[in-house]
Formats: structure tokens, sequence, C-alpha cells
């Protein structure tokens, strides 16, 4: 974990874990303007570039964000994640109050982390490789102070970024298999709080609030609906699911029959199920 960095301003940090946003590497930004932000009305919320990657957050209805995250310079670790998967979901992040509380259970249910930016101003942040996680994605877990955001981002769309749909959709939830299932609800259930509020023989569903919310299975269940984990990996995140910002797992599972999937995006690799 990062050193306790002294100018850090925690009453500006979320005062409860929040599921914050899903991260999907593209080649470039504007490969994902059609799909997330004309059609899905994803409205720009900050960008910027650094060392290796570039992120682009879009924000939808109430609940959590998409960052689409191109790579900055060739060989960085976006530049190669591309060159071996293609655009595809990258990391959750979650925000946390206190990372030295959230270091704490780490440590106590056995999630080794490593990594991050100590020195990036009112930030720390760090990481649990997917395979510790038991989700097959990378966890990001961000300590934040979010009124320096204008400081260090643009906040501004950029010029080509285009007029988003009149109606901003939510991210109900996103679709994870998990290698294993009940290592994937310490990590997310204990570790980062999540609330689990139903579950059933081989899957979960927990949520940090509206609109952010995981679906968790290991690879033999079909929870809610079947066709959703249609050429889903054997690990990590399968879909991301636009719907109500209440959505539950018994309610999806009732309307199944209204599931619309979008035709496949090359340029994101992210599948994407509207009800």
């Amino acid at each position: 974990m990062p050193a306790e960095d002294a100018t850090f301003a925690g009453a500006h940090a979320v005062p409860w874990p929040l599921l914050d946003h899903l991260a999907i590497g593209v080649r470039r930004w504007s490969d994902a303007y059609a799909r997330f932000a004309t059609h899905l009305g994803g409205r720009f919320h900050h960008a910027g570039e650094a060392p290796e990657y570039a992120p682009c957050q879009l924000e939808f209805g109430t609940g959590m964000r998409l960052e689409f995250i191109a790579p900055s310079e060739q060989s960085g670790f976006m530049d190669r994640f591309l060159s071996r998967r293609g655009p595809a979901p990258h990391h959750l992040t979650f925000k946390v109050p206190s990372m030295d509380e959230t270091a704490k259970e780490f440590a106590r249910l056995k999630f080794p982390s490593f990594g991050g930016h100590p020195d990036l101003p009112g930030r720390r942040e760090t990481f649990v490789h997917p395979k510790d996680a038991a989700i097959g994605t990378l966890v990001q877990v961000i300590e934040s102070d979010d009124s320096l955001l204008e400081t260090h981002a643009l906040t501004v769309a950029p010029a080509d970024f285009p007029s988003p749909a009149a109606e901003s959709r939510t991210v109900s939830l996103v679709g994870l298999t998990a290698a294993d299932l009940g290592r994937a609800h310490d990590l997310l259930g204990r570790a980062l709080l999540g609330d689990v509020t139903e579950d059933g023989d081989g899957w979960f569903f927990v949520t940090w609030g509206r609109g952010r919310a995981l679906l968790v299975r290991e690879a033999a269940a079909t929870p809610c609906a079947p066709e959703l984990w249609r050429d889903a990996p054997a690990t990590g995140v399968g879909f991301a699911l636009f719907g109500p910002e209440d959505l539950t797992a018994s309610a999806l599972t009732a309307r199944e029959g209204e599931l619309t999937r979008l035709p496949a995006d090359s340029g994101t690799g992210l599948p994407v199920w509207l009800l």
C-alpha cells in the first residue's frame, strides 16, 4: 500500500466504499463515442493523459461511470493490453473513505495488493491482481479528494465529442464470472463492504447503491437469464446491462423476456444488454 500522504484531504473522500466505474481498454476514445455517448447518452465527465495511458470517463444516469482507457505511448501497459486482448474490459474501480482501513481488511482476508501512485496529489491507490481477486478482472481501489479533479483533469469535452442522446441510460449492473465464488464474496462483500442482497446456487448480487451493482456467478451458473452469459469469458467481466437504476436480480429474472442485446462492438469489446 502507498505510504500515508500527509497532504491528503480526506474530508473530500467518499463516506463509504463505492463502486465507481468499469474501465475498458480502447485504441482511441472516439471508438466509444457512437455507442456509449450518441446511443446510450453517456455524458462527458473528465479525461486526462498520463505516462502509458489516457483515461476518459462518461457518466450515465444516476449511477456508475464507464472509463475508456487508450494508450498514450507505444509499449506502455495499455498498448500491451490491447496487443494481447484487443479492446476489452480492463478493471473495476472502487472508491473508499480510508485506504488504511481497506488495507487492514485486505490483509485480514489475505488479499495481496500492489502498485499505486503515492505521489499523486489528493489520491492514494492500490490494486488487486485478477487472480488474487478471484473475479478475473483487475481491481483498483482509490482514496481520493475529488475536489481537486478540475485541477488535474480535463473537464471540458474534446472537440470531437458528440452530442449525447437526449436520455442518459443507467448502468444497472455489470455481470462477472468468478474463479472462486467464496473469495469473490469475501472481496466484494466483506473487504469492500458491498451489500449482498440476493444469492442462489452459484451466484450472488452485490450492490453499493442504485446503479452500482455486480451480478457475480461461477462458470456453471446462469443466474437471472441464461442468454446473458452466452459467450461470456471463463472469468472476468461478461457484460454491462443498462436499465432501471434500482434493478434487482429478482426483477431481472422476472423481465428476462424484455432483454435486448446490442450488436457486437469491436471498438470497445464490451457486450451490452438493454432492459
